[in-house]
C-alpha cells in the first residue's frame, strides 16, 4: 500500500541498521570533546531569525537562498530552522551569563542543522553536525587546537591522506583593501562570470572565490592573493597557527581561495579533506560575533564536521563500525518460565553481560529464529524442565553443541566458560 504522506524532499528517515552508526559516532564525538576539555550546549533548532541574518550576513548565499522561515503569530516575528551552529552558540553565551564563567570557554554541540539547497551526495536539506567553539580569546592556539582536534578524531577512526586547507581573511583593517583589489579584478570579467558571481561581485566579492562554476575557476586561480594583502597583525597571527601546525607535524595547505560561506568569518578559516575527494569534511575558523549580538568583543574561533560525509568517507573506505553485538541471547519454551528468564536476563545485565532477548514471542523456534538473524554466539534456553532442576542449556548458536549450567551459579559458569572462548 501506497503512502499518502512522504518525508520531506532532502529529509532523512535513519532507520536501523544505518541508525546504529549515527549512536556510535555521537558517543565518540562526545567523549571525544569532553576529553579535549569542551562542554556541552544545546540551543534550539528553531531561532528568531535576525539570529543569523545579522551573523551570516544578508547577502551570503545561507540567508538569500537556504533558510527555512517560520513566520510567528507575533507581529513582525520571524524565526527560522538553524542553518549552522556557531551564532546560536554565542548568543547562548550572551544570554546565559557566560561571560561570568572562567575565560575562555571551551563548547561543543552534536545537532540537527537545515538548508533550503538542492539535494545532492553529501548534501541534504537536513544534516547533522558536531561543532567545537572556543569563546573570548584571541590566542592563535585556540585556532590550531580547534583544527588538532578535528584532525586528530578522523585519524583516530583511521582516515588517512587527510589535507587541511588553510587561509586568512585578515581583519577589519586590511580585508577593504584587498576586497577594492579583488573588484577591480574581477569588473573585467564582469559579463563573462556565472550570474551568482555577478550578483556576489556587487554584495559580497569575497565569495567570488568560493565559485565553484567550472567557466569562473580561471579567474578565480588567476585573483589578487588575500595573503599578499594582510596587515601585520594579522601576518603574524597566521605564521603562529602555521608555526603549532609544524611543530606537531600535521600537514597543511595554504590556499588562497579558501573564504568560507559566511560573513563573520576573519582571520583563520580552514576545512579538512580526505585526499581526492571535493566536499570537505569538516571546516570553520576564527570570528567575533559580540559587537553584532551583544554590543560587545567576543573574539571567538570554531568549525564542524558533517556526520553525514563522514559517513560517505567510512563507507567508501570500509570503515564504517556500529556497536559491540551482544554475544548471549535469552529464549524460553512457552508462557510458565517467561518471567523466570526475565529475571535471568536482568542479572546477566547486572553483571554486565549485555544479553538480548525477544520476550513478546512465547515461541522458542521463533525466539531462536530472531538469535540467529541478529548473529549471536550463544543462546541460553530455559525450558519448564531445565527450570524445575534449576539449570538452563547454553547452545552455541554456530556449531550447535549445548552445555547445561546451573541457575543458581549462572553467572560464575558463564565467566569461566566464555574465558576459554
Amino acid at each position: 500500500m501506497k503512502l499518502k504522506i512522504q518525508r520531506p524532499r532532502g529529509m532523512r528517515d535513519v532507520v536501523y541498521p544505518e541508525s546504529e552508526f549515527y549512536l556510535k559516532i555521537r558517543e565518540l564525538a562526545v567523549n571525544f570533546s569532553l576529553i579535549q576539555g569542551f562542554k556541552y550546549i544545546e540551543t534550539p533548532i528553531v531561532e528568531d531569525i535576525k539570529t543569523f541574518t545579522l551573523s551570516l550576513g544578508e547577502a551570503s548565499d545561507v540567508v538569500m537562498k537556504e533558510m527555512f522561515v517560520i513566520k510567528g503569530r507575533e507581529k513582525g516575528s520571524s524565526y527560522v530552522l538553524r542553518p549552522e551552529g556557531t551564532a546560536g552558540v554565542v548568543r547562548a553565551y550572551f544570554e546565559n551569563g557566560m561571560a561570568s564563567l572562567s575565560q575562555p570557554i571551551s563548547l561543543f554541540y552534536f545537532g540537527k542543522m537545515y538548508r533550503r539547497e538542492r539535494p545532492q551526495a553529501g548534501r541534504f536539506r537536513e544534516h547533522t553536525q558536531w561543532g567545537l567553539e572556543i569563546l573570548n580569546t584571541p590566542d592563535a592556539f585556540a585556532d590550531f587546537f580547534v583544527i588538532y582536534s578535528f584532525y586528530k578524531f578522523l585519524t583516530k577512526l583511521k582516515i588517512g591522506d587527510l589535507v587541511i586547507k588553510l587561509n586568512s581573511l585578515g581583519c577589519e583593517r586590511c580585508r577593504p583593501r584587498y576586497k577594492k583589489h579583488l573588484v577591480k579584478y574581477y569588473k573585467q570579467y564582469k559579463n563573462k562570470i556565472c550570474p551568482d558571481c555577478q550578483r556576489r561581485l556587487k554584495l559580497n566579492p569575497l565569495r567570488l572565490l568560493d565559485c565553484k562554476d567550472s567557466r569562473d575557476q580561471e579567474h578565480k586561480i588567476n585573483a589578487p592573493n588575500i595573503l599578499d594583502h594582510l596587515c601585520k597583525s594579522c601576518e603574524e597571527h597566521l605564521q603562529k597557527v602555521i608555526e603549532f601546525l609544524e611543530h606537531f607535524k600535521i600537514p597543511y595547505d595554504l590556499d588562497k581561495t579558501l573564504v568560507r560561506g559566511f560573513d563573520y568569518y576573519q582571520r583563520t578559516v580552514f576545512e579538512i579533506f580526505v585526499s581526492e575527494e571535493k566536499i570537505a569534511l569538516a571546516g570553520g575558523g576564527r570570528y567575533d560575533l559580540g559587537p553584532i549580538l551583544a554590543n560587545q568583543s567576543l573574539p571567538s574561533v570554531g568549525g564542524a564536521l558533517g556526520i553525514e560525509r563522514l559517513k560517505i568517507i567510512l563507507d567508501e573506505l570500509n570503515l564504517g563500525f556500529k556497536y559491540p553485538q551482544p554475544k548471549i541471547f535469552i529464549t524460553f519454551a512457552g508462557e510458565e518460565v517467561r518471567l523466570k528468564a526475565f529475571e535471568i536476563y536482568l542479572q546477566l545485565q547486572d553483571a554486565g553481560y549485555n544479553p538480548v532477548g525477544n520476550f513478546f514471542k512465547t515461541s522458542l523456534s521463533s525466539q531462536l529464529e530472531v538469535a540467529n538473524k541478529i548473529g549471536v554466539k550463544y543462546s541460553l534456553i530455559l525450558g519448564f524442565q531445565e527450570l524445575g532442576k534449576g539449570e538452563i542449556i547454553l547452545k552455541d548458536m554456530e556449531y550447535g553443541n549445548q552445555e547445561i549450567l546451573k541457575i543458581k551459579s549462572l553467572v560464575q559458569e558463564l565467566k569461566r566458560f566464555l574465558k576459554h572462548k
